[in-house]
């Protein structure tokens, strides 16, 4: 007899490999689970990892030294090329002491580029993992991409220290979050360090950002935010090391003072129909066009 094309002994195996599963989940001691603050970066900005762990145990859940030395949070980071990434510190958990009890949930954030080498372009799938005494219990993948972004202006640093060395401090632009951004890349030749990649905010490409080194180091960078207001950043750069100093608007009076009224239609009375001409400035000559260049 068959019940909608399916035979009664397929059905009861369907039955039971549910069941199988539900078992396995209702016994699982530990999950984890965790969260990526972007799906796209450029080279050097923070990849931020949100992760929650939760102990279904009755028991504690023990992270430490001596017999608990190998529990602990990992991740497993991969390429394109399906190659797994080297913790900087093999076999090192993220999480070094931890006293979980039974049923309660353990909340953390982590850099992930600190850990393991992020520092190429490319597609990524990360994974987190919670191993209990010879157990492991992996989180569900993420995807993520590391991308150069487009370079608009750039400065050189040169150091009387180090005359063979030199800081490139660029200026890139990215799309993200359905708008504009302009970021400040700083690498280090030879080898190629980056030391770090900044988000300076919304990019308003009507006029170029401008970036001056002082002799002492101080790097003030200026971009045009909105219509009448710039921001103005300020990063003390030095053989030591790089160091946000702050950030402040810059209101451009003229501009708002100035800035056209939009006038809305009378009732009835039938709208014009938006101009297709770009007005935006585009340092890599064309015809200007909005480009799509992230996320």
């Amino acid at each position: 007899m068959h019940y909608s094309g399916v035979t009664r002994s397929s059905r009861v195996k369907q039955v039971l490999a549910v069941g199988i599963w539900l078992a396995g989940c209702a016994g699982a001691q530990m999950s984890a689970e965790f969260n990526l603050n972007q799906s796209v970066y450029l080279v050097g900005e923070a990849i931020r990892a949100d992760v929650c762990i939760v102990n279904h145990a009755t028991t504690p859940f023990l992270v430490g030294s001596g017999i608990n030395r190998q529990n602990g949070l990992f991740f497993q980071i991969t390429d394109r090329r399906h190659d797994t990434l080297t913790l900087s510190q093999p076999g090192a958990s993220m999480i070094s002491n931890l006293l979980l009890p039974g049923g309660e949930t353990h909340r953390a954030a982590f850099e992930l580029d600190e850990w393991y080498p992020l520092g190429k372009t490319g597609s990524y799938i990360a994974t987190a993992m919670v191993r209990r005494d010879d157990r492991r219990y992996e989180s569900v993948s993420r995807a993520f991409d590391i991308v150069p972004g487009l370079e608009i202006k750039t400065a050189i640093q040169l150091f009387a220290d180090l005359p063979d060395s030199q800081r490139k401090l660029c200026l890139v632009y990215f799309v993200r979050r359905q708008a504009e951004y302009i970021f400040l890349r700083i690498t280090d030749t030879p080898g190629d360090r980056v030391w770090s990649t900044l988000e300076l905010g919304r990019l308003l490409r009507t006029t170029p950002p401008t970036i001056e080194i002082s002799a002492d180091g101080l790097v003030t960078i200026v971009h045009r935010a909105t219509q009448d207001v710039y921001l103005s950043t300020r990063v003390k750069s030095t053989v030591r090391g790089v160091e946000l100093m702050g950030q402040e608007q810059i209101i451009d009076r003229r501009a708002a003072e100035h800035a056209p009224v939009e006038q809305q239609p009378m009732a009835g009375e039938p709208q014009k129909p938006a101009s297709s001409k770009s007005s935006w400035w585009w340092p890599f000559g064309g015809s200007g066009e909005k480009s799509d260049t992230g996320k």
